[in-house]
């Protein structure tokens, strides 16, 4: 008897566990697919994947571009992402380099000319084994250093010639370098929505640049990883994972044309609101400024319709002697004046069959003779 208890107990206890596992499994994968991000490496082949296969490999779980003495790179060499361009999108991965300097491309192109391939220019998430530009928007063949690390900039172009403006400070450098591990892991997010470019390495951002030169600026491209010439060199990216920013538009199963809007209606007010209509001389000014002067416009409406337009241009006083009336403070005389008729012909038939409408409702009907003849 108590063995069997002991067994059910035990039983019990594995169930709870197994319960317990699978949940917080469940609950992690839920939270990875709300999260939005795509894995696009495997871990184990560079399948989607296109570069020099005399750099790059497969190793310990990561992309890994690697550079000797006696197989060096003659110029910057990339493997390319084959998923298609990237327009707004948001990158996370980890990186880990010895030596030398590297960097993620995004919104980028195939160099033209003759090299092996590989060669890409574009924005340039950068990265070294040094002390300074990890964490910088740099131009791959495309216009330099675009953000120094710890800043805020803007791209622009005046008078013909590029420039870039340091909005602010977001940090110090050597401080954001102090968050950054030697030849370790570390993870680097990429932001690019619209020509708003964030990068962030460790969680600290590390560069904000707005591209607002619209003749050399891209909204979308390949996505590369670089492996630079120069002294050898590793490198190596793993958890490589890209969330597409901008909503779908959910497609029906039934299509249908798209109807032109119709115009909004106006207003009908009560007849016993109404009131007298405006008499021929009364009117409303609207008054604005513009260039040589002011202009005011006196409209009457009915029912949404011109009945009369008036026009005036004036300016500051004159010697004249007429009235002044005033504008942002200055007293100001009509010079000129034009009139155009409107809808007018129709205020009095509208006036006088609304007023009856109005007598006829709120008097009550008079009895002719013979009814009041009538017992």
């Amino acid at each position: 008897m108590l063995k069997n208890i002991r067994r059910g107990v035990r039983v019990a206890f594995v169930t709870l566990a197994a319960t317990c596992l699978i949940g917080s499994t469940n609950s992690g994968t839920a939270r990875a697919a709300e999260d939005g991000f795509e894995s696009i490496f495997d871990g184990k082949t560079l399948k989607n994947w296109d570069g020099n296969p005399k750099f790059w490999s497969v190793k310990d779980g990561a992309i890994t571009g690697q550079t000797t003495k006696s197989n060096p790179t003659k110029g910057n060499t990339f493997i390319i992402w084959k998923g298609g361009e990237t327009g707004d999108f948001e990158l996370k991965l980890q990186y880990k380099i010895v030596g030398g300097n590297s960097g993620i491309q995004y919104r980028s192109f195939k160099l033209p000319g003759k090299n092996d391939g590989w060669r890409i220019g574009g924005y340039q998430a950068d990265f070294e084994a040094g002390n300074t530009y990890s964490g910088i928007v740099y131009g791959e063949a495309f216009r330099g250093i675009l953000c120094n690390r710890g800043l805020k900039t803007e791209l622009i172009r005046q008078g013909g010639k590029f420039q870039v403006k340091t909005i602010k400070r977001l940090g110090d450098s050597k401080q954001i370098q102090s968050k950054i591990k030697k030849e370790d892991w570390n993870d680097y997010h990429i932001s690019a929505q619209g020509f708003h470019l964030i990068h962030r390495i460790n969680g600290v951002v590390t560069a904000d640049c707005t591209d607002k030169d619209a003749k050399q600026r891209r909204a979308k491209g390949l996505l590369a990883l670089q492996l630079h010439a120069g002294p050898p060199m590793t490198v190596q990216f793993r958890n490589i994972r890209i969330k597409r920013l901008g909503s779908k538009k959910a497609v029906s199963r039934f299509s249908f044309p798209e109807l032109p809007s119709l115009p909004e209606l106006p207003t009908l007010p009560s007849v016993s609101s109404l009131g007298d209509l405006p008499s021929a001389d009364e009117t409303v000014n609207r008054v604005s400024e513009e260039a040589g002067g002011v202009t005011t416009e006196a409209v009457r409406t009915f029912l949404g319709l011109p009945l009369d337009v008036h026009d005036a241009v004036v300016e500051k006083p004159t010697k004249r002697n007429l009235p002044p009336t005033t504008v942002g403070g200055d007293a100001i005389r009509t010079v000129r004046s034009t009139r155009a008729r409107g809808l007018r012909f129709l205020a009095t038939p509208l006036r006088n069959a609304i007023r009856f409408a109005d007598e006829s409702i709120q008097q009550p009907k008079k009895k002719s003779r013979a009814d009041r003849r009538r017992p």
